[in-house]
């Protein structure tokens, strides 16, 4: 395999382009290229064009990776299956390392934070944030400890009243009303025992 030409690219001044036989063949940095030592007319051997090919791929992931975590917290899970649309298990395993070993992605941490979220922005209950970390992925003994780390039973009894009042304009609601209310708090992911304690009060 022949280098046949090496392009600076024209949307950053510090990557070339390189052809080989002709055709472009892969993107890297400058310091790259002079690193591997790879001019125009020199043979490149196939040993070399598949360790640059893997560089560049690994690169590539690891920077999907980074943008991907800068806008907030993921789940292990989450970055894999984001990983997963362009890349092989292989490159997302040593992203996955690379990131962890940085702290960037602890299930332990991610799990406390996002129940923190739900209980006091999203007002959601403790069965549907439990419901939620699972599907990201988090084994169930790290929602345990994000679930009981996380939830303030008096700030959960308040967040049920608070959801009630928006509802209830008028007291007191009859059997058919209160059906109706405590279908949607076991939806919000509230225990059944914490919304009977706070909706009673509104019953005839």
């Amino acid at each position: 395999m022949l280098i046949t030409d090496i392009k600076q690219q024209s949307k950053d001044k510090n990557r070339v382009s390189v052809y080989i036989d002709g055709s472009f063949a892969f993107g890297m940095t400058e310091a790259d290229r002079l690193y591997h030592k790879l001019e125009i007319g020199k043979e490149i051997t196939k040993e070399k064009y598949d360790q640059i090919t893997d560089e560049n791929i690994y690169t590539k992931a690891k920077d999907k990776a980074a943008k991907f975590l800068g806008y907030r917290m993921r789940s292990e899970k989450e970055l894999r299956d984001k990983l997963r649309e362009d890349f092989g298990e292989d490159v997302i395993n040593k992203v996955i390392q690379l990131f962890k070993g940085y702290g960037y992605i602890n299930d332990e941490e991610f799990a406390i934070a996002y129940a923190k979220d739900c209980f006091n922005i999203k007002k959601w209950g403790s069965a549907k944030i439990r419901n939620e970390l699972r599907l990201k992925g988090i084994k169930d003994k790290d929602i345990d400890a994000a679930l009981y780390a996380a939830e303030d039973k008096e700030n959960t009894l308040e967040n049920i009243k608070r959801l009630l009042d928006r509802r209830i304009k008028n007291t007191p609601i009859d059997f058919k009303e209160k059906q109706k209310h405590f279908a949607f708090l076991m939806r919000r992911g509230f225990e059944s025992e914490d919304i009977k304690k706070v909706l009673e009060p509104y019953c005839e």
